[in-house]
C-alpha cells in the first residue's frame, strides 16, 4: 500500500518537474515574442495613428500641469508666460498658453474657465471658446496687448496701403547681441506670412548670382544652392500627392542659413541631396553655363538647364518623404512655428516625432517648446494599439506565468507537508 502511494507520488513529482522546466523554457520565448510584437514594432510611422495622437496630446497636457505645480501663484505664473510670448511676438505660443489654461491654473480657476468657455465665444470651436474664456483671467494690460496683436491690418491714409497694428510693447530684458543669421531667423517669427505661402528661395536669377559666388571660391553653399534649386524646380516635377517641395525647401533653407539645422539631420539631408543632385557633375555644368558671356536672363536659363540636366528624379524619394513630414508640421503649426520645431530634429525618427507632436498639440506644442526646448520631442508617444494577436499573446504569457506560479506553490506545499525533509544544515 505504501509502495503504491510512493510510486504515485514519484510519478506526480516527475510530471510537475517536467511542467515546471517546460514553463521556465517557454516563458522567455513568449515574453520576447510579446515585447517584439507589441513594443518593438510600435515605432513612429510616417503617418501618426489616432492612439499615438491621443497619447501624445495627454502627455503634452501633463507637462503643462507639472510645470505649473511648483509655482506659488499659478495664475500669475501663467499670465507672465503669455506676456513673455507677446513680448517676443510669438503669437502661436501665446495662444498655446491660453489653450493650456485648464492645465496650468489651479482647480478653482480651471473650473471657472471651463464654465465661462461656452459664453465667451458662443459660436466658436472648442479651442476658440477656451481661448476666449482664458483671456478673462489675464491682467487687463496683457489681454489688451493680445487682442491688439490679433487686429487685422488697417488702411494707411497717407500711403493708401495696409499697415499692421503696432506690436505689443513690453519691457525687453537685456540680452547678448545676436549674429546676423540669428536675427534673420528670429525676424521670421514675427514677419507676416503672405497669401502665397512661406518662401525664402528667391528666383533663378538670385540662384545664378549665388552660384557665381560659390564657383568663385566663396564659402561652401552647396547645401543651400541645391535645396534652393530643388524648390525652384518643384513646378517642373511631378510631385507625389500632398507634397509641397517648394515649401519644405524654403523652411530647410531658412533653418540652415540661421544655423538651426542640427548636424545629424543636415548630414542626412546632404546625403539625400547628393543622390538627387550629385555635386561633381553639377559643378561642371554650372561652370559651363556661367562661363558664357551673355545677358543675365540667358545665363539664368542656362543655369536652370544645368540643374535640370543633373537632376536624378529617381533619387528624390527620401527628400519627398521628408518634405511630406515638414508639410504636415507646417499645416499643424504654421511655417514660423515649424522652423522652431525643425531646430530640434536630428534624425528621421525625430522628424516623425516632431510631426506627431505638432499634430497632437498644435499651438499648445509651440508654447511648451518655448519652455522645454528640444525636450518637446520626448512628449511623443507611440500609443500602443493592441491587435487581436497581441491580446492572445499577452493572455498566453499570463497563463504560462500563472501555471509556473501554481507549480511553485504546489511544490512548496508538498515540501512543507512531507514527513521527511532534507537537512538544511550539517
Amino acid at each position: 500500500m505504501d509502495f503504491g502511494r510512493r510510486r504515485s507520488s514519484l510519478s506526480s513529482g516527475w510530471l510537475q518537474a517536467a511542467i515546471f522546466n517546460g514553463m521556465l523554457l517557454l516563458l522567455p520565448v513568449l515574453a520576447a515574442n510579446v515585447v517584439s510584437g507589441v513594443f518593438a514594432t510600435r515605432d513612429f510611422p510616417q503617418t501618426p495613428r489616432p492612439a499615438a495622437l491621443e497619447a501624445t496630446r495627454s502627455e503634452i497636457k501633463a507637462r503643462f500641469a507639472s510645470l505649473a505645480t511648483s509655482a506659488d501663484d499659478r495664475r500669475d505664473y501663467w499670465a507672465n508666460l503669455v506676456a513673455l510670448q507677446l513680448r517676443e511676438r510669438n503669437m502661436p505660443a501665446a495662444r498655446g498658453f491660453l489653450l493650456a489654461a485648464t492645465e496650468m491654473l489651479d482647480e478653482r480657476d480651471r473650473e471657472a474657465v471651463i464654465q465661462a468657455a461656452p459664453q465667451a465665444v458662443p459660436f466658436g470651436t472648442q479651442d476658440e471658446q477656451l481661448v476666449g474664456a482664458a483671456l478673462l483671467f489675464l491682467p487687463n494690460d496683457v489681454r489688451v496687448r493680445y487682442e491688439t496683436a490679433l487686429m487685422p491690418p488697417r488702411l494707411d491714409e497717407e500711403t493708401g496701403g495696409d499697415t499692421l497694428p503696432a506690436p505689443a510693447q513690453l519691457p525687453v530684458s537685456a540680452s547678448e547681441p545676436e549674429d546676423e543669421d540669428s536675427q534673420e531667423f528670429n525676424s521670421m517669427r514675427v514677419s507676416p506670412i503672405g497669401v502665397g505661402g512661406f518662401s525664402v528661395l528667391g528666383s533663378f536669377e538670385d540662384l545664378a548670382r549665388n552660384s557665381r559666388d560659390w564657383l568663385a571660391g566663396q564659402p561652401d553653399e552647396a547645401f543651400g544652392l541645391r535645396i534652393t534649386a530643388l524648390g525652384l524646380m518643384a513646378d517642373d516635377l511631378e510631385e507625389p500627392e500632398n507634397v509641397d517641395l517648394r515649401e519644405a525647401a524654403s523652411l530647410l533653407k531658412a533653418a540652415d542659413r540661421a544655423g538651426r539645422l542640427r548636424p545629424g539631420f543636415r548630414e542626412r539631408l546632404s546625403f539625400d541631396l547628393e543622390q538627387a543632385l550629385p555635386l561633381a557633375p553639377l559643378r561642371t555644368r554650372m561652370s559651363e553655363a556661367l562661363a558664357v558671356v551673355a545677358p543675365v536672363s540667358e545665363q539664368t536659363d542656362a543655369l536652370h538647364a544645368a540643374f535640370r540636366a543633373t537632376l536624378n528624379v529617381d533619387g528624390l524619394g527620401p527628400l519627398y518623404v521628408d518634405a511630406a513630414q515638414i508639410n504636415e508640421i507646417v499645416d499643424a503649426t504654421g511655417p514660423v512655428s515649424a522652423l522652431a520645431m525643425l531646430e530640434h530634429v536630428n534624425s528621421v525618427t525625430d522628424l516623425r516625432r516632431a510631426r506627431l507632436v505638432a499634430e497632437a498639440g498644435g499651438d499648445r506644442a509651440i508654447a511648451l517648446e518655448s519652455l522645454i526646448g528640444g525636450s518637446i520631442l520626448m512628449t511623443a508617444r507611440t500609443g500602443i494599439d493592441l491587435s487581436r494577436q497581441d491580446v492572445l499573446e499577452i493572455m498566453g504569457l499570463t497563463a504560462a506565468a500563472m501555471a509556473l506560479f501554481w507549480m511553485v506553490m504546489l511544490s512548496m506545499n508538498r515540501y512543507m507537508r512531507s514527513p521527511i525533509r532534507p537537512l538544511l544544515y550539517e
